[in-house]
């Protein structure tokens, strides 16, 4: 769902999953020359935002010191899932 969502907004997804020493980057995305670490929080029944705590930031931080093509930046995809639908927010240079 958020791979897709990056698509439709010009992102190229190179690579999900990718673990990296104790880390892990969700989406390693390239819009342009501009490589991208997205990670994703998805929650039903709550924000997704209060789940990217600060430890979990510093891990990605680290395995993004790790991976190559090696990101420029760090962005975050939130997804809500409720009964009225779902709620996709992406939020760009964390």
């Amino acid at each position: 769902m958020a791979a897709d969502f990056l698509t439709r907004r010009g992102a190229t997804i190179i690579g999900r999953n990718l673990r990296a020493g104790r880390g892990e980057i969700d989406i390693l995305a390239r819009w342009g020359h501009t490589v991208v670490a997205v990670e994703v929080k998805t929650r039903r029944g709550g924000d997704p935002l209060l789940a990217f705590t600060p430890a979990k930031e510093q891990r990605v931080r680290a395995a993004m010191a790790l991976v190559r093509p090696a990101p420029h930046r760090l962005d975050l995809v939130t997804v809500a899932v409720s009964a009225s639908g779902v709620d996709i927010r992406w939020l760009p240079h964390i």
